[in-house]
């Protein structure tokens, strides 16, 4: 969306700056997620707070393991996703493709990251001391109590997963309206 040519340099109108805005700010979103699961596979802490068994155990089942793929997909189609709002080779993978994968991304992210901060609210005011998920903070985190460092971490994730889900959400609705406009 181009408003005009100027010699060399092409002016881009507001729509196609917001375009491209949110479409860096996912992939940004995106590749901080990944190098932080990253850097917890290879042991690192920091973000998960202090609870002594945050990470899961690697897949031993099927379903573990079918889990696991799905999971991989998801993260190489949320880095490419973004990406294709914006790029030029993004106009070779059809546009519906791209706003499903984008809403879709919307919609998952928000709702965990909603899930895990409504359930989190419902265990600390103790409304449900199990939460939403009927599991204790024993079984989440290994610790019968909790430090409110890892209290804080684990809201620093379902917000991080909040954010995302809402940049998806731009990504695909000024997708969409760059796509009506050609």
């Amino acid at each position: 969306m181009i408003l005009k040519k100027h010699g060399t340099r092409e002016i881009f109108d507001e729509r196609s700056k917001r375009v491209v805005w949110v479409g860096y700010a996912s992939f940004i979103w995106v590749t901080v997620f990944i190098l932080f699961h990253i850097y917890w596979y290879y042991g690192g802490r920091f973000g998960l707070g202090d609870a002594s068994d945050s990470i899961p155990p690697p897949p031993t089942t099927l379903s573990q393991w079918i889990y696991f793929y799905i999971v991989i997909i998801m993260f190489i189609a949320g880095t490419i996703v973004p990406l294709a709002t914006i790029q030029f080779w993004g106009r070779f993978i059809p546009r519906k493709i791209i706003l499903i994968a984008c809403w879709l991304g919307c919609v998952i992210l928000v709702l965990r990251g909603l899930a895990g901060m409504v359930d989190d609210l419902s265990r600390s005011l103790g409304l449900l001391p199990t939460g939403l998920t009927g599991l204790t903070y024993k079984q989440t985190t290994g610790d019968e109590h909790i430090t409110t460092y890892t209290l804080w971490s684990s809201r620093a994730i379902d917000g991080y997963f909040f954010l995302g889900g809402i940049l998806y959400g731009l990504a695909a609705r000024f997708f969409q309206h760059k796509v009506r406009k050609k």
